[in-house]
């Protein structure tokens, strides 16, 4: 017979009132998560020797409950305080805008491959490869091969650098120069970078009345992540070539959509270079993960995995891998765990429109909050075996508070479960 003899729990605070061990079930606040010896009492903190169940009751009175665990039985506690850091995979090759250099060979096939193996959409490490292709002509320059792949794979809904909506993106795509760039001569109070579009709109002037200072064929240098306020731009952020400058309405196209944020940006965050500068200007290309959109149940919060592959690129500077960096504590991940620890139990949230009791079950992780988390395992107490067969059988508890909660309400490692000072959530 089957034996099920590794059995998680999950249980997720609230903002206040999360944790109690000197309550009973009966006077628990909603969703607080408290402990309580076999006999139903209040446990206190928790000593070696003790029997006890860890709890959560939600509004209707239903009461959610691990099996009777012994202390004695821990066999191992581990945990982490949030870390809100989550950084997104970028490669860069060529220049990062500050060293760095793409190799212009005359008449060369340049390749690049990009596989993606993240389970945003493909789970269990399906490959979704992407290839593009440059010919270079008799007098290559760097610029003109950095201009064909960002235009080309900007052209491409994965790579189109678009963060919201249906057919957002997957990645972006952006280049940069070590060149030095300049002001532009009109005075441009503010203007309008819309994320997705080629166009910059909405100028407002506080000299001048129109954009002549901006000359098709050159480049902008524009601040990616800007606000109204006073960002300057630097050359680390990405440069876009002017398709065509319309002085009548004043709106500047741009070869590729903004890979940025929309904002509306000051002067100082637009600066221009000049096309013959460019001509013989150090380039280079990013390609960087874009956070996607995540629905509980029904897309699994997952960060953007891709490998790049250059063939045909001579001594081009190689490219420089950083590594996505998962924050710890993300309210995607409590709720994505704390969805399948209530699914275990008997709700089948994920098997579509089918009968199920869906509506009986409480969820309490704020996807937008962040989460202290502690982990415990413990053999179970005698019978030692969950369904059939022998050895003992094991259990998992998972208990996740709000940051900070978990010092307001006591430090819960060390007051309920009597780890020590240094142990879980001591902040």
């Amino acid at each position: 017979m089957f034996k099920q003899d590794n059995n998680l729990y999950v249980f997720v605070g609230p903002t206040t009132g999360a944790f109690g061990h000197d309550v009973t079930t009966s006077a628990a606040a909603t969703n607080e998560i408290h402990t309580v010896h076999e006999t139903g009492v209040a446990s206190g903190v928790l000593v070696a020797g003790d029997l006890f169940k860890i709890s959560q009751k939600d509004a209707d009175g239903n009461v959610r409950s691990t099996p009777l665990l012994a202390w004695n039985n821990l066999i191992k506690s581990s945990g982490k305080v949030t870390d809100a850091t989550t950084t997104e995979q970028s490669s860069v090759f060529g220049s990062g805008g500050s060293t760095g250099s793409i190799d212009n060979l005359n008449s060369n096939r340049y390749t690049m491959r990009v596989n993606f193996k993240n389970n945003v959409d493909l789970y269990s490490e399906q490959s979704d490869l992407h290839f593009f292709e440059y010919v270079s002509d008799a007098s290559a320059t760097q610029i003109e091969i950095a201009d064909y792949f960002a235009q080309t794979m900007s052209k491409s809904q994965k790579f189109s650098g678009k963060r919201t909506g249906k057919n957002r993106a997957a990645v972006k795509v952006e280049r940069f120069t070590s060149a030095a760039d300049a002001a532009i001569s009109t005075d441009i109070t503010t203007a309008k970078v819309t994320n997705g579009s080629k166009f910059i709109t909405d100028f407002v002037f506080g000299s001048g009345t129109d954009v002549s200072g901006m000359v098709a064929g050159n480049y902008l240098r524009i601040v990616e992540e800007g606000t109204v306020t006073d960002t300057p731009v630097a050359t680390t952020d990405a440069i876009y070539k002017i398709v065509s400058v319309d002085n009548t309405n004043d709106i500047i196209e741009l070869d590729q959509p903004f890979q940025g944020t929309s904002a509306a940006l000051q002067d100082v965050a637009i600066n221009q270079i000049t096309a013959a500068v460019m001509a013989t200007a150090d380039v280079g290309i990013r390609i960087m993960g874009l956070a996607q959109e995540w629905k509980l149940g029904l897309l699994p919060y997952n960060q953007v995995i891709f490998e790049v592959t250059l063939d045909g690129w001579g001594d081009t500077t190689a490219v420089a891998n950083t590594a996505a960096v998962t924050a710890a504590g993300q309210g995607h991940k409590i709720a994505e765990l704390e969805w399948f620890s209530q699914g275990s139990a008997g709700a089948p949230y994920r098997h579509g429109a089918v009968p199920n009791n869906a509506d009986n079950i409480t969820l309490v992780a704020d996807k937008d909050d962040w989460y202290d988390v502690i982990e415990m395992q413990f053999d179970l107490a005698d019978p030692k075996h969950a369904v059939a067969g022998a050895g003992a059988g094991k259990v998992s508890v998972v208990v996740a508070l709000p940051d900070g909660v978990a010092t307001a309400d006591g430090t819960m490692g060390n007051d309920v479960f009597g780890f020590g000072s240094d142990h879980i959530f001591n902040e």
